[in-house]
């Protein structure tokens, strides 16, 4: 995955003359945290969320806060490489350059969410809710059904609930070829809940 695959092509950016409110302002409206600061096309500086907080006149030029740019990346860059170069320079956003045009921004927040594609893509994992008898080892029988179908249980919680019924939620990661509600059902476990991917990584 290359730094084109998660940027943000479609950038705002301020002038040097423009006064910090100005950056305030497109701050709050886009949620984001990073601005490129561009004069007669080519990118000057960064501001950030954090340079703004600081100012106490929002009629200061932003040039007075800015910093220079002192790292720059390319569309094709390995996402992996931007990242080691962000935390070298201890940057939280990267202007992405094609010579001296500005085609993009790139930022921790945008990597990171490259990352859990990637680790969904590659590893992903999926999260089961079961409802079955009130059975002690009903848990360990879901370890050892995963295993032997070359899965890993990632975590599993169990709850007794009224009724002689117990409900266990388990976090997987299986072999793409086997469908994991299926795999418990047959075994006997009440599947009641299934999510697999990125929904399952967020909970």
């Amino acid at each position: 995955m290359v730094v084109r695959d998660c940027m943000t092509a479609r950038v705002e950016t301020v002038r040097p003359d423009d006064p910090i409110s100005v950056a305030r302002e497109l701050f709050r409206r886009r949620r984001f945290r990073h601005a490129p600061v561009v004069a007669l096309g080519r990118v000057v500086g960064m501001v950030s969320d954090r340079d703004v907080r600081a100012a106490s006149d929002d009629t200061t030029s932003i040039d007075a806060i800015m910093s220079p740019p002192t790292a720059t990346t390319t569309a094709a860059t390995p996402i992996e490489d931007a990242a080691a170069l962000m935390r070298e320079r201890k940057v939280g956003a990267l202007p992405v350059l094609e010579g001296d045009e500005l085609v993009g921004i790139v930022s921790e927040s945008d990597l990171l969410g490259a990352l859990v594609e990637l680790c969904n893509a590659l590893d992903p994992t999926t999260v089961l809710g079961l409802e079955c008898a009130d059975d002690a080892e009903a848990p360990r029988r879901i370890r050892q059904l995963v295993e032997r179908h070359g899965g890993t249980v990632v975590w599993m919680t169990a709850i007794r609930a009224h009724g002689g019924r117990q409900h266990i939620t388990v976090r997987l990661r299986m072999p793409q070829a086997h469908t994991p509600s299926v795999m418990l059902e047959e075994a006997g476990f009440t599947v009641t809940s299934c999510v697999t991917g990125r929904a399952a990584a967020a909970r």
